[in-house]
């Protein structure tokens, strides 16, 4: 927030805007907007608020410019990328002054929000309850067996969160991460690649029926020959900045449509998997159902990735930002 600033200055009065900015404990960088010696009226003020946002975001650049240096990055501006980073160091000094105890809850909810949604998402009706008792029938000792189909599909999809630290993007991994998460869908072929042509529908509000996009996934053959690839491509790209790479390796499965069932399952875990991995919290990019839906296939359609990593950078602001710990 920007805070109006009067000072007098051997008797004369100057008015600056100006904002600080936290970078971590006990660091900030203050940048200020020379108003003049009277008070700007309205829509001046407006327009000098936005000069010191503009000021703010390129501090914030030059200060990231190091470790932004690392990395490869084509959708999002150096000042994005900037904040991105202050926000994620914040969120990391928040979470590292809680309790083992309090760590352990907050990953826990984050779990289940995630699990709950993916699974709504996809169209499985499952209560919060479901997932809640998934999430302790797994704590158990093994050998507990709950006849509930909701909570056995919650419990496989909540293995399948809590797998993700143990696995490397390899085809391999992938398949039985798959396998893991759709084990309760035995027509499905959990962990193995789709024999036949899927398309990708979405619903029409003014006919109120499902129709497919003006984008359709490669036959089986094709499919399975440009999953393979995925993964050298993935290791060829791992220097791209991770808020561009989830994105991308999320719209790149999406298109191969690899699986007969649970694609976006699978393609919003590997999301999380790329964040994970460069000490990033996880984003429940589904939440908003029906923007993470048209951002995807916005990209899927057009062609433009753009549109996709855009409304992730801007879901992971949203989410972690003031995320409450």
């Amino acid at each position: 927030m920007a805070d109006l600033i009067e000072r007098r200055v051997k008797g004369k009065t100057y008015f600056y805007l100006e904002k600080n900015i936290r970078l971590g404990q006990n660091r900030w960088k203050r940048v200020s907007v020379y108003l003049g010696r009277k008070k700007p009226p309205g829509k001046e003020l407006g327009k000098k608020k936005k000069e010191l946002e503009k000021k703010a975001r390129k501090a914030l650049a030059s200060i990231y410019a190091e470790k932004l240096g690392r990395f490869r990055f084509s959708f999002l501006s150096r000042e994005e990328l900037a904040e991105a980073e202050r926000v994620r160091e914040n969120f990391l000094e928040r979470f590292g002054k809680l309790s083992e105890k309090k760590k352990g809850e907050f990953n826990k909810n984050q779990a289940l929000e995630f699990v709950y949604t993916t699974l709504r998402t996809e169209g499985v009706e499952v209560d919060f309850g479901d997932v809640e008792t998934a999430y302790t029938v797994l704590q158990k000792e093994k050998g507990a067996f709950v006849l509930d189909k909701k909570v056995i599909i919650s419990s496989a999809m909540i293995a399948g969160f809590n797998f993700l630290p143990k696995i490397r993007m390899t085809e391999r991994d992938v398949l039985r991460l798959h396998s893991i998460i759709m084990s309760s869908f035995d027509s499905k072929s959990p962990g193995q690649l789709r024999d036949d042509q899927r398309i990708i529908a979405r619903f029409n509000p003014k006919t109120l029926q499902s129709e497919e996009i003006h984008y359709r996934p490669p036959g089986p053959a094709k499919a399975r020959e440009e999953f393979s690839r995925f993964f050298d491509w993935f290791e060829q790209n791992k220097d791209i900045h991770p808020l561009e790479l989830a994105p991308l390796v999320h719209l790149k499965i999406y298109l191969i449509h690899p699986f007969k069932d649970g694609n976006k399952r699978i393609c919003r875990l590997l999301f999380n998997k790329v964040l994970q991995e460069n000490n990033y919290s996880i984003v429940n990019i589904s939440k908003k159902t029906q923007d993470y839906f048209e951002a995807l296939i916005k990209s899927v359609e057009t062609g433009n990735e753009k549109h996709f990593v855009k409304f992730c950078h801007k879901a992971f602001l949203a989410q972690v930002k003031n995320k409450r710990l």
